[in-house]
């Protein structure tokens, strides 16, 4: 009995790398005919397939395939657009697969493009929204109630924009440079380290932080934030990638913050210089003049 079951496994194993590698061959033979260029199947989760800009404003779409998932997933600015489930690898390669059309990967219509506007000029004002740093009794007692929900709206935005960077940056191996710049473009430092720190503290049990990111986590004032019914609102904004990703976000991060301070000096200095140089101009040289032509 066993061996039978033992050969209707390597059947079925047989079957589906075969499958697999049909559905390698339509994509390679797509991106060959549309980019000239193989596919990249490091991440069978993750095999880009399509991206192009869209709108006047050059809004980036990404389209890939879930070679084990069994989907195709659309991205717009960053952002789930929508997903095409299927329930086994060959209905995705008989629905997909075998028919894939660039124009039809990377069709929107105008309403997505608007909401995707909409969202870009939502993160936009986050970036100047300052980081509200009390609870929500101590806001309510001080009439801050407003002030706090915008700021804890932001805050788990912050957090979302966060496991949607390190999703779209971690290639396998590395964290992309710069993946934790963008989200700090976006909603500015300060929120984003407060984001983390809060990340770290309420995942403290947790290994896969490094001793250093969890001792600088602590140094962060975070007031306890429970809810009528003991729920802990903080928890809200806890980012929820893998954790070992998330620390080399946070560790990115903070490489960034200390670097920043040293810019604004350089900026600061060359800006006197500058002040300096316009107070006590030096008398250039005349020209040579050059005979007329």
């Amino acid at each position: 009995m066993e061996e039978i079951w033992s050969c209707i496994e390597s059947r079925a194993d047989a079957l589906q790398a075969g499958l697999l590698e049909r559905a390698k061959t339509l994509i390679d033979e797509f991106c060959a005919y549309e980019y000239a260029s193989q596919a990249d199947f490091s991440d069978l989760s993750r095999v880009n397939i399509a991206y192009t800009t869209v709108g006047d404003e050059d809004i980036p779409l990404q389209v890939h395939v879930d070679l084990e998932g069994y989907k195709i997933e659309r991205k717009l600015d960053g952002k789930p657009l929508d997903a095409r489930q299927y329930s086994s690898l060959q209905e995705l390669i008989e629905n997909e697969l075998e028919g894939l059309d660039f124009q039809e990967l990377v069709a929107v219509s105008d309403a997505e493009i608007q909401t995707a506007l909409a969202s870009a000029k939502k993160e936009a004002a986050f970036a100047e929204l300052p980081v509200y740093r009390q609870n929500a009794a101590y806001a309510s007692e001080h009439g801050e109630l407003e002030q706090y929900r915008v700021s804890h709206q932001a805050n788990i935005a912050c957090k979302e924009a966060i496991e949607q960077s390190i999703d779209q940056n971690y290639d396998g191996r590395r964290l992309a440079k710069g993946t934790a710049d963008k989200v700090m473009q976006k909603f500015g430092s300060e929120r984003v380290m407060y984001v983390l720190a809060n990340t770290i503290q309420q995942k403290g049990w947790d290994g896969r932080f490094h001793p250093y990111n969890k001792d600088w986590a602590k140094t962060v004032d975070i007031p306890p934030n429970p809810d009528s019914f003991g729920f802990e609102r903080n928890c809200e904004f806890v980012v929820d990638s893998h954790a070992g990703l998330t620390d080399l976000f946070v560790s990115q991060a903070r490489r960034e913050v200390e670097r920043q301070p040293r810019a604004s000096v350089r900026e600061q200095l060359k800006q006197a210089q500058e002040k300096v140089e316009k107070k006590s101009p030096v008398q250039a040289s005349p020209k040579k003049k050059e005979p007329e032509r």
